[in-house]
């Protein structure tokens, strides 16, 4: 039987139930919920075509938290993916996971969603959902040697909230939050 975040969820890490519907999710007990506008500087951009993203919170035994990291433009995000209309949001976040690392994720919750209203010149031109998740990889000993071999974007793992991260990218910065705080 599939398993759909909008029914229950036995919270042991089930990392076969599915979300196909955020804004149900969004009303669960103890799921965070904010709604974002982001001004957009044209009608298209990385979600035009897409449902919303799936963020991942990957921890691992010591509490630390996986970003993806771009150490020349100290920049550093969750694991994210665009979501297409029709896709489940836990299986593209397995998927981007395991794709990122070589191993296997189990997902464990749904931490977080947000419903975003994107805006160009002041009309809002669509609406998507980001399902912040977190999860842990199978395999705690995976060694992570970077997302690609031709940029400089890499995994790596953080026990605190990075000091160079720039607060003011505040969806990057609450979703961190989400897994170690601001004082780690």
């Amino acid at each position: 039987m599939t398993r759909h975040a909008s029914d229950t969820v036995d919270g042991k890490g089930d990392d076969r139930w599915t979300v196909t519907d955020p804004a149900a999710v969004a009303e669960r007990s103890g799921v965070a919920f904010e709604q974002r506008t982001y001004e957009r500087d044209d009608v298209e951009h990385c979600e035009t075509d897409a449902a919303g993203r799936v963020v991942v919170g990957i921890t691992d035994g010591d509490e630390r938290l996986l970003l993806v990291v771009n150490s020349e433009d100290e920049f550093g995000v969750l694991p994210n993916e665009a979501v297409d209309p029709e896709e489940d949001w836990a299986a593209v976040g397995r998927w981007l996971i395991e794709e990122m690392t070589g191993t296997d994720t189990t997902l464990n919750g749904v931490r977080a969603v947000r419903e975003v209203e994107h805006v160009v010149d002041g009309e809002k031109q669509s609406q998507t959902h980001h399902v912040v998740f977190g999860g842990s990889l199978a395999d705690s000993d995976a060694i992570l040697d970077g997302v690609c071999d031709d940029n400089s974007w890499e995994l790596r793992w953080f026990d605190a909230m990075p000091t160079w991260l720039d607060d003011e990218a505040r969806g990057v910065y609450a979703d961190i939050e989400l897994f170690v705080g601001e004082d780690g």
